[in-house]
């Protein structure tokens, strides 16, 4: 699978030649082989591309996000089921029982407390609120049928940015942070997800009949608070997300990490953690092994 997260910021002109991409602005060309991408983000409502290199990129699995005028993701586009054994996988997905699904949405959750705890800690934040975000988690029912996972979050995001913060609210600076980063993550994801066979709307707890990505909403929640770290850190500070900060979030997945024993960059912790729920899926697993931030290195250099 491909490794590069290309940021396209410039009204270009984007065409194929010999498996690469080739991006032109005026007399100006850079070429990227497309085997190199895992997704392409366009952040230019100039930015001309074909239905042909679409369906190229579909080939090679590489997700595109398509943002809007305020630079925020607002699309994504993937390809469609090119696994070679879907039909197998999406049988596994579909024998699955609720209560099966209900103790993994238990263990998914868990974990996303556990980090959310560690992001404060990590941040000198309050010692009675870690305390009490940590005490959910033994809390935390099969399917979360109590949302312990509403109720720390109410209490994370008010403690990491104030008691008037609202994720809703687009005009606080933070939620355009935090909305790249997940995107990115998501984004990454859901070809991961294509590329191991998993059907994506086939949800663990998400079963949005509208969400073609209700898999990856589910996936996904372990690893948000590395986004909220970075975002907090590049972010608390300034008045305007700017393109040094996309770059930044971006660049997240390039970050390092200890999973499983190892030091892995988080993109390819991401696509064993991907790897692993498949197995699971399957039977060729039993437990899977859940991100944790204090394992988070940064960009340190050795890997």
């Amino acid at each position: 699978m491909g490794f590069r997260v290309v940021l396209i910021e410039n009204d270009v002109f984007i065409k194929m030649k010999l498996d690469n991409l080739v991006v032109i602005k005026e007399d100006d060309e850079i070429w990227i082989p497309i085997a190199d991408i895992s997704v392409l983000v366009l952040d230019n409502l100039k930015v001309t591309i074909t239905a042909r290199i679409l369906c190229l990129l579909a080939d090679y699995n590489v997700g595109v996000v398509l943002c809007n005028q305020e630079h925020l993701p607002i699309g994504f586009y993937s390809s469609y089921d090119n696994h070679s054994r879907v039909s197998k996988m999406i049988g596994y997905q579909i024998e699955k029982s609720k209560e099966y699904y209900n103790q993994l949405w238990q263990q998914i959750v868990k974990a996303k407390i556990e980090n959310q705890a560690n992001v404060l800690e990590m941040l000198g934040k309050s010692e009675k609120v870690i305390c009490a975000i940590r005490e959910f988690i033994e809390q935390v029912e099969s399917g979360d049928a109590n949302n312990r996972e509403a109720h720390v979050a109410k209490l994370y995001f008010n403690e990491l940015m104030g008691c008037t913060f609202s994720r809703g609210n687009d005009n606080i600076l933070l939620n355009s942070g935090l909305d790249f980063g997940y995107a990115i993550l998501r984004s990454f994801l859901a070809r991961l997800c294509v590329g191991y066979g998993l059907n994506s709307q086939l949800g663990i707890h998400h079963c949005n009949e509208y969400n073609r990505f209700n898999l990856v909403d589910d996936m996904i929640e372990p690893f948000r608070p590395f986004v909220d770290l970075c975002a907090y850190k590049w972010l608390q500070n300034e008045k305007y997300f700017k393109p040094e900060h996309r770059h930044q979030l971006i660049n997240i997945l390039n970050h390092k990490m200890r999973y499983k024993g190892r030091v892995m960059y988080i993109c390819n912790a991401l696509e064993e953690y991907v790897s692993d729920i498949a197995a699971l899926f399957a039977h060729r697993r039993k437990e899977i092994v859940y991100p944790s931030i204090m394992n988070y290195l940064g960009e340190k250099d050795e890997v």
